[in-house]
């Protein structure tokens, strides 16, 4: 599929791809692309030499994923699917699908290990007020 290339917002979160601190969060209407812009933050990467085992996209949305229904299901897909040495970069779409995915989300943040890209249909006050202690929000 011929995605529509989004120059402006890809612009605007490059300067984020490599970004240790921070945890990137995607968020919109339905059907307005969010999905369509990780995917091609991926393909960024993989021009810039990221290797394909390094770049994780898991659609939470997928008959395969069906049984990631709770915050240690999506633990353990990630730490199946993540076995390949060097630095990750994790796409996860529809994850607030799985109840409890912030606290899984956090700790490979604070592990640096992860990279994190995903879209949400909300952001509750809850995600702000729970890990908001150092960190830090970009609207783009």
């Amino acid at each position: 599929m011929q995605l529509y290339y989004r120059e402006r917002y890809l612009k605007r979160i490059r300067g984020f791809y490599d970004a240790e601190d921070i945890i990137k969060v995607i968020t919109g209407v339905r059907r307005c692309g969010k999905s369509s812009l990780m995917q091609m933050v991926a393909e960024e990467l993989r021009a810039r030499g990221v290797a394909e085992e390094n770049i994780l996209y898991l659609d939470l949305d997928r008959r395969e994923y069906r049984h990631v229904d709770h915050a240690d299901a999506l633990d353990a897909l990630i730490q199946e699917k993540s076995t390949a040495p060097g630095r990750k970069y994790l796409f996860i779409d529809e994850i607030q699908n799985v109840p409890g995915f912030e606290l899984i989300i956090n700790g490979y943040r604070t592990g640096g290990v992860f990279y994190l890209y995903y879209r949400l249909k909300f952001l509750s006050a809850e995600w702000g007020n729970r890990h908001e202690t150092d960190r830090t929000v970009h609207r783009i």
